[in-house]
């Protein structure tokens, strides 16, 4: 089993088909080569062969026209033909015959099949193919120059054992190179695979009690590189969502103690004791009023996951977003009169936005709500809308404690409220920005803060204008 895992892994694979192609590879190109270099020695042994022929021819014609008779060729001419014919040129085989069939000479070993002694035009050379039973397959070549006939012939198994040969070289290569592929293949591949390797083993010992390990980088910046940056980006993440997490539900144990502690002891105090009517009645409202409190704080969390699950659904029209900001800011002035608030709408001009008219309000609510929580008493708050380039600007500024700018980058997180916000007695649960966000995003717009401690803070959003619908109607 250990082997037969072993020959499924990666190594093996990449291995296998690397020697395979390198194997593939030797093959088509000796294949190639075979084929290739066969025609051309076919094609120079027919022109070899054609060329002797009409060497031939030359040293006969000219003994023809010195007067010489054909009943044998002279001394000088054999001795020629033998010289031209010794050394590496002795496989050739020439025979020179009247046109009527009378030997005038013959080289080499004797022909028993010879081809036709018939050319199909004087003064042209053909080439043929003769199965000689002791010579086996020749290629002659036959010229035809009256009164005689010039045939050259060669043996064709000498010609192929030059093939035959080339095949053996391959034959004893390809194993050779093959095995080379292999060796060479899991040598490299382990090499490669390695770093893999030890990235698991690291891995491995990454659990959320120990995000804080990372896999060691290369010094080589290759894919593997951008790899072990990419696990080590995708640990650091992780580490943070945990993080998040565990203050969250801290946050959450925080926020639902609390009121669970306050109804606890009121509980306990009043079964130690017999109460009179008004104190049951302020024990039960202040037990109502902790309930509302953690009941709110449930269905906060309750929208944001189920908002996060893409579970919620908005029913978009067009609104008329004026209109909405001119409620909140009469709302906002009676909310805010306890204070002795001042809140001013400065500017509202009609514009109409898509989206969904209960969220909308949410998010301005939860602004505005805000603002007077965290401004004290006779403190300004304005509102204020304008439009620029196809978006609607809404500001909304307090005169309140402001944000640091240690917590600028944090107001939007889960349950996280200021050390200021967090010593006044009416804070709130630190769900409502983070609402406000989502519900910003998920009507493609945005939501920035601005603020200095102390002097105010100023949250303003952007929406896009509807643009199917030009006016209110």
């Amino acid at each position: 089993m250990a082997i037969l895992k072993k020959l499924r892994s990666a190594q093996a694979v990449l291995t296998l088909w690397y020697s395979l192609v390198i194997a593939g590879g030797i093959v088509v190109f000796g294949l190639s080569v075979y084929l290739y270099l066969g025609v051309l020695q076919e094609q120079a042994l027919e022109n070899s062969l054609v060329e002797e022929a009409d060497w031939i021819h030359q040293l006969v014609d000219l003994e023809r026209k010195q007067g010489q008779s054909f009943g044998a060729l002279s001394r000088d001419v054999e001795r020629s033909i033998v010289d031209h014919f010794a050394g590496g040129m002795q496989n050739y085989i020439v025979v020179l015959s009247t046109s009527r069939g009378d030997l005038l000479y013959q080289s080499g070993r004797r022909m028993e099949n010879l081809p036709p002694a018939v050319a199909p035009e004087r003064d042209t050379t053909y080439i043929d193919t003769v199965d000689d039973p002791q010579l086996g397959r020749l290629r002659v070549a036959v010229r035809r120059t009256d009164p005689f006939i010039i045939q050259v012939a060669f043996p064709d198994r000498v010609a192929r054992e030059v093939l035959s040969r080339l095949l053996t070289i391959f034959a004893v290569l390809t194993p050779v190179v093959l095995f080379l592929a292999l060796a060479g293949g899991w040598f490299l591949t382990g090499t490669v695979l390695k770093p893999i390797g030890r990235i698991t083993q690291t891995a491995n010992r990454i659990t959320a009690e120990n995000l804080s390990e990372r896999i060691p980088a290369r010094d080589v910046d290759d894919e593997l590189g951008e790899l072990i940056t990419t696990m080590n980006s995708m640990i650091s993440r992780l580490q943070e969502s945990f993080g998040q997490m565990r203050q969250f539900l801290m946050n959450v144990a925080h926020e639902l103690k609390t009121p669970l502690t306050i109804m606890k002891g009121e509980s306990e105090l009043a079964l130690s004791r017999h109460l009179t009517a008004d104190e049951t009645r302020e024990l039960v409202s202040s037990h109502l009023r902790e309930s509302v409190r953690m009941s709110r704080i449930v269905d906060d969390l309750l929208l944001l996951a189920r908002a996060e699950a893409g579970q919620l659904v908005m029913e978009k029209v067009s609104v008329a977003l004026d209109e909405i900001l001119s409620e909140l800011a009469e709302d906002a002035q009676i909310l805010g009169s306890d204070k002795g608030h001042t809140v001013e709408l400065t500017a509202n001009p009609p514009v109409l936005i898509r989206g969904d008219s209960a969220r909308i309000r949410q998010l301005f609510r939860i602004l505005i709500t805000n603002a007077i929580q965290y401004t004290d008493p006779g403190g300004h708050i304005s509102i204020d809308s304008r439009i620029e380039d196809g978006r609607v600007r809404v500001s909304i500024e307090d005169s309140g404690i402001g944000i640091s700018p240690e917590s600028m980058e944090r107001i939007f997180e889960r349950f996280y409220r200021t050390e200021s916000a967090r010593t006044r007695s009416h804070g709130g649960s630190g769900l409502g920005l983070p609402i406000a966000r989502w519900i910003a995003d998920s009507h493609q717009g945005t939501i920035d803060v601005e603020s200095k401690v102390g002097i105010y803070s100023r949250f303003t959003v952007t929406f896009p204008i509807d643009s199917s619908r030009p006016g209110k109607d």
